[in-house]
């Protein structure tokens, strides 16, 4: 029974009041202090964190450090036992997870439980690729100037101790993502949850340890970033850092965690430009779907949509036609419901509604939606936007696609080059070829032809550039992130 399962992390009573793991124990916070963790659907108190001393950090990492290297020692096919073991104890609790990820962080159950199959399905394929993950050997002589008599034995070792933090819009997938790797790399990992969202990520650190992880080698630390961040990110047992999250917190982190290893994905503002040639219908479907998914509280949503005006007449009346064939914006339990929710709380929509208002006072029009109800923001189209307003200068976490007209596809690449973000654009048109050479004109992590940004396959490569990220995740890709290469020289070898 999940009540039995997942006891010991809450009080178990109504609201719970959750506990953090100190790698062995399941604790309450000893100051007393808690994060309330607000449902978007309906604004009741689904639980509450405890925010951590730095005494209690200073014990979580200690016990991290002490425990991560006899968990590197541990045969690479035991660990690789335990983290499948996670991923089957995630599928056997799927509608309970799902069930509490649509009420932590207003998920429809078709989006959670998508969330949830996919971690589970992640998790496994971290397992099995990094078997194939192997060391190797070179000799000396290769290089010019030097003869046969050394060999350098290279492996992968694992960093230490991993920082994972993660984001409240993927809470299970986005931590998953970072805690397998690191596992099977040979890390301990420290789990720094979202405050909202945090506590669906407890839940999947407690199946980690029911999997077997052992003592110290997964463990938790909660509390609101403002409080415990910095403490944490600049303490001198973490090793490495993978965070997921906006760029000014992306930012502020590595200023901190001044000469640690780095994986980050930070914003998107993801662009689209459509050429002249594009199919329209398909253009429309996917920036709707890019634009509205999960209220456009996506790393990958699309943000803005680039090209000439007679296209844009035309693409905008396709989209608003589409729309309510497409998006029903209503509460993510009812199976009404279609792409667009609350957003994660009424302060958000109060930001993302403040933009709008103020890129329609600069010049811009509000096409459809642009209203709010409490943390319900209308699915909203804006036209006659340029990229110095709000509603696209900063990434805008929430349901609205802005149109930007240019003169020249030139000046659609040079918009998004100027960006300080980079992590994807798409580009429409029949022609592959010429998308394809526009594509590489675009300083971006990915660019998507003829569909919209999306994370995945997870075995893609996935990476921002300037301030959209650090490094390159997928799964070889992030288990290579998760570790370096320990060279040990053999000088004339006997």
């Amino acid at each position: 029974m999940p009540a039995d399962f997942f006891s010991d992390i809450s009080n178990q009573q109504t609201p719970p009041q959750y506990r953090y793991f100190d790698g062995s124990t399941w604790k309450p916070g000893s100051s007393g202090k808690t994060a309330d963790v607000i449902s978007p659907i309906d604004g009741s108190v689904v639980g509450t964190t405890p925010i951590l001393t730095q005494e209690e950090i200073d014990g979580v990492m200690a016990a991290a450090s002490a425990a991560q290297s006899a968990w590197e020692l541990t045969p690479l096919n035991k660990r690789v036992g335990v983290v499948h073991l996670a991923a089957d104890w995630i599928r056997h609790y799927l509608d309970y997870l799902v069930a509490l990820l649509v009420r932590e962080v207003g998920k429809s159950a078709e989006e959670a439980k998508s969330e949830i199959i996919r971690t589970a399905d992640l998790i496994d394929y971290f397992a099995d690729e990094v078997q194939s993950i192997q060391g190797m050997t070179l000799d000396s002589d290769n290089f010019p100037g030097f003869e046969k008599g050394r060999i350098a034995m290279i492996e992968r070792v694992a960093y230490g101790t991993v920082l994972a933090i993660a984001p409240f819009n993927y809470p299970v997938n986005l931590t998953a993502s970072k805690i397998a790797p690191a596992l099977l790399m040979g890390n301990s990992v420290v789990v720094k949850p979202p405050t909202q969202g945090g506590i669906s990520a407890l839940h999947l650190v407690r199946i980690f340890q029911k999997a077997g992880v052992p003592a110290g080698v997964i463990s938790t630390v909660t509390g609101n970033g403002e409080i415990i961040g910095d403490y944490v990110v600049s303490h001198p047992a973490v090793s490495m850092v993978a965070f997921t999250g906006n760029s000014d917190t992306g930012v502020a982190i590595a200023g901190k965690a001044a000469m640690k290893p780095l994986l980050f994905e930070c914003g998107g503002n993801n662009p689209v430009v459509v050429m002249p040639d594009a199919d329209l219908q398909v253009a429309a479907r996917e920036i709707i779907k890019g634009a509205f998914a999960y209220s456009g509280q996506r790393c990958t949503g699309i943000k803005y949509v680039l090209t000439t005006p007679a296209i844009r007449e035309q693409l905008v009346s396709l989209v608003l036609k589409t729309i309510p064939d497409m998006v029903h914006p209503g509460d993510p339990r009812s199976p009404e419901t279609k792409l667009v929710g609350p957003v994660i709380s009424e302060a958000a929509a109060r930001k993302i509604e403040e933009a709008i208002q103020t890129s329609v006072k600069n010049g811009a029009k509000c096409v459809v939606g642009g209203k709010r109800d409490k943390a319900m923001i209308e699915p909203t189209v804006l036209t006659g936007v340029i990229p110095s307003m709000p509603i696209i200068a900063k990434e805008t976490f929430g349901p609205v696609v802005s149109f930007v007209d240019v003169a020249s596809f030139d000046e659609a690449v040079a918009i998004i080059n100027r960006s300080s973000y980079g992590l994807q654009a798409s580009v429409f048109t029949k022609d592959e070829g010429s998308g394809l050479v526009f594509g590489k004109k675009l300083n971006v992590g990915t660019v998507q032809i003829n569909g919209s940004p999306q994370r995945g396959p997870d075995h893609f490569p996935f990476l921002g550039v300037k301030r959209s990220g650090v490094g390159v995740q997928g799964v070889r890709y992030s288990l290579e992130a998760m570790s370096r290469l320990r060279p040990i020289v053999l000088n004339k070898p006997q």
